[in-house]
């Protein structure tokens, strides 16, 4: 009886054994490294897809998972896992939407930079009323990291999560049109250039996936900068003059010898343009002319000239003086006769002047044919009263006066008679 027992007993240290063994080569501790944080997990399946599978672990089209999820594991080993991302990229002035698995925005642009390409930055998005700012990645997964605003340039150490949690713990508030991006720069930059923006690097285009190197590391004279660029939007107005035209109207009823007189004076117009400027950071990015209206119209300037032809001036006849002998001798005298012995426009001035006679003394200053006053009688080289000089003297003065000083000289009869 106890042989069998033994044997039981030694069956069953046979089987604790067995089972000893096999647990002792399915149980594992595995190091599990999802988006760079890494656990430590046990497990007793043999392949990556059944840890996944127990951590509850969903893999989607586009994500990275090494070893491949056929793979066997093994004690000590290590599985890492990148989730795939849409981000947003500017090169070189243009956006195009890229998908990455890189952990943080430092090895998504050092992995750029490794290309060549270190001149292009992620872009980030605001949504919900702008409330929300997102890059969809972290900034940087455990090293410092620049922050740039308003000209000044922080670092701050530390693991670093989503870009609204920095933002806010450093007490910076965006306005509505600011821009964010984050962008290698160098170190303790306090501006970015345009020009160092700007890439030829055209090999990512929209839709590209980019894989990253799980040991990527920032150059020593650069860091991962989470830029905020201040954009204000103003609108600016420009007047300018608008300068007058000069117009000649013609006068039929003016005679071309006389001076030409400006009608209406010339006015200046206004013309006023509205442009809406952007300024970035307080430099000017872009002016676009949004009205170009008169606001105030010219007025011409308006000079009338004469265009009538004067009438053709008729001398009158000379007109023999009366004499008388005295004593012998001959002394030339006034004429004293009536009417004048005058002939075209001349008679018809001395008509409306003074009826034709000669002798006219009216008794109001002015005297004979053509209402001389005794200081334009005078000046015109006449002696004694007009009205007692002969009829030919009256009109040889006329004419004189007439050849200096126009046919004002008789306003209202000349007006009658056409000549002004």
């Amino acid at each position: 009886m106890k042989k069998p027992l033994v044997l039981a007993v030694t069956g069953l240290a046979a089987s604790a054994a067995i089972g000893a063994g096999v647990y002792s080569s399915a149980h594992k501790t595995i190091a599990l490294d999802i988006d760079g944080q890494t656990t430590q997990v046990t497990t007793f399946s043999g392949s990556v897809a059944g840890l996944l599978e127990e951590q509850g672990i969903v893999l989607a089209d586009g994500d990275l998972v090494a070893p491949s999820t056929s793979s066997s594991l093994s004690e000590g080993g290590e599985i890492v896992v990148r989730y795939q991302r849409e981000v947003t990229l500017d090169r070189n002035g243009e956006q195009e939407v890229l998908k990455t698995t890189a952990v943080d925005a430092e090895e998504l642009l050092d992995t750029f930079a490794a290309r060549g390409d270190d001149n292009v930055r992620l872009v980030a998005s605001r949504s919900l009323g702008q409330e929300r700012v997102d890059i969809g990645l972290r900034l940087n997964h455990d090293g410092p990291v620049a922050i740039l605003v308003d000209g000044k340039n922080t670092v701050i150490d530390g693991q670093h999560g989503e870009v609204e949690d920095i933002l806010k713990a450093q007490g910076i508030t965006l306005g509505d049109e600011d821009l964010v991006s984050i962008q290698n720069l160098a170190t303790g930059a306090t501006s970015v250039n345009a020009e160092d923006e700007k890439s030829t690097d055209k090999s990512a285009t929209t839709g590209d996936s980019v894989e990253v190197a799980l040991d990527g590391a920032a150059a020593d004279d650069t860091m991962v900068t989470l830029v905020v660029q201040r954009v204000e939007t103003v609108t600016k107005t420009k007047k300018s003059d608008i300068d007058f035209k000069m117009v000649t109207k013609k006068d039929a009823n003016r005679y071309k010898d006389q001076a030409s007189y400006v009608a209406t004076e010339g006015k200046k117009g206004e013309r006023t343009r509205t442009y809406e400027v952007v300024t970035i950071d307080g430099k000017v990015e872009s002016k676009k002319k949004t009205s170009d209206e008169v606001t105030k119209k010219a007025v011409d300037k308006v000079v009338v000239v004469g265009t009538k032809e004067r009438p053709v001036v008729v001398a009158p006849p000379k007109v023999a003086s009366s004499s008388s002998s005295s004593s012998g001798s001959s002394t030339s005298k006034p004429s004293t006769g009536g009417s004048a012995n005058v002939s075209g426009v001349w008679a018809k001035l001395a008509q409306c002047e003074s009826g034709g006679n000669p002798r006219t003394n009216t008794g109001n200053g002015y005297y004979g044919l053509y209402q001389f006053s005794l200081p334009t009688w005078r000046a015109m080289g006449g002696s004694g009263l007009p009205s007692d000089a002969s009829a030919g003297e009256q009109t040889r003065l006329a004419q004189k006066l007439q050849a200096r000083s126009g046919w004002g000289q008789w306003p209202a009869c000349a007006r009658k008679l056409g000549l002004l």
